[in-house]
């Protein structure tokens, strides 16, 4: 099965099933260089909100901050 119960990856449910939102902030202080901040928030991951994978993990624990810097030349 291929969503089976596992820590961080797993399925206790067997869906597959993910929902949240991303939110994201951008500057571009010059015509080339962009720097950024982007926020990923799940109130659901793999079918659940609480204790998605059957090892007592939660949707929220997968939230993630990232920090970018783009380049162009």
């Amino acid at each position: 099965m291929l969503f089976a119960p596992a820590p961080v990856t797993g399925s206790g449910s067997g869906s597959p099933d993910s929902r949240g939102g991303i939110g994201e902030f951008e500057v571009n202080p010059w015509q080339n260089i962009r720097f950024g901040l982007q926020y990923v928030a799940y109130n659901r991951f793999n079918g659940a909100s609480n204790n998605y994978d059957a090892a007592g993990r939660n949707a929220s624990d997968n939230n993630t901050l990232f920090l970018f810097m783009w380049l162009a030349f």
